[in-house]
């Protein structure tokens, strides 16, 4: 991968005219909207595909490389385009991918867009296809309501604290992948999870793949998990 030394520049710089590639999406955004800000990464390596629209930070660690900024852009038939950027962010426990869109309009001038607009609804029990995940949880749904939630809390509410929906960008195909993170925050504060359950929790769920759809100016399920 190749590193682009001045694609900071570029992404700080107003710009004329209709946007045409991604660092100038990037830049109106910037420009007209606030300040681009980094994730708690420093990213050390960049990669940009302006003929595809496509652009992904990375920052190395312990365990491999971690996406600290991904956009894409996507055109619409009426000649407006759509932004989207995921973002990771750390807050010293776990990482949190936060996804946003943006229409770029004619005029250049920029909407802000509501994500239940752009993107069709999920649940974190879809993604989870094996059922021993719930099997293995619920040893521990006494102990978590006790030292971390409320005593009538559901199983639904724990795994909010354990998985979160996060959407990524592939660098080829054009559309989204929804999937799900997972947070160790409970196996390594609140109770003692067996290895052999976490490996469960933390491993078997799947991808659901996205494709754009121009026309209605949203995102779509391709298929069933895959």
């Amino acid at each position: 991968m190749k590193t682009y030394f001045l694609f900071a520049a570029l992404l700080f710089m107003p710009t004329p005219g209709i946007s045409q590639n991604i660092l100038e999406a990037l830049a109106l955004k910037n420009h007209l909207i606030s300040q681009y800000v980094e994730g708690e990464l420093m990213a050390t390596d960049t990669v940009v595909d302006l003929v595809n629209g496509h652009y992904q930070e990375f920052a190395a660690d312990d365990q491999g490389n971690i996406r600290t900024r991904q956009a894409a852009m996507f055109d619409n038939p009426d000649s407006t385009k759509t932004l989207a950027i995921t973002t990771a962010n750390y807050d010293f426990v776990c990482y949190y991918y936060e996804s946003n869109f943006y229409e770029i309009l004619k005029k250049d001038s920029i909407r802000v867009l509501v994500n239940e607009e752009i993107l069709p609804s999920f649940s974190i029990k879809e993604f989870i296809v094996d059922s021993t995940v719930f099997t293995a949880l619920n040893k521990y749904l006494t102990e978590i309501r006790k030292n971390y939630l409320d005593s009538d809390a559901t199983m639904d509410e724990v795994l909010n604290e354990v998985y979160d929906i996060v959407f990524f960008l592939p660098e080829k195909g054009g559309g989204l992948i929804a999937t799900l993170s997972v947070c160790d925050y409970i196996p390594t504060n609140v109770v003692s999870i067996a290895a052999d359950d976490w490996s469960l929790m933390e491993n078997n769920f799947v991808s659901v793949k996205l494709k754009y759809n121009g026309m209605e100016k949203k995102f779509e399920r391709i298929s069933d998990k895959n």
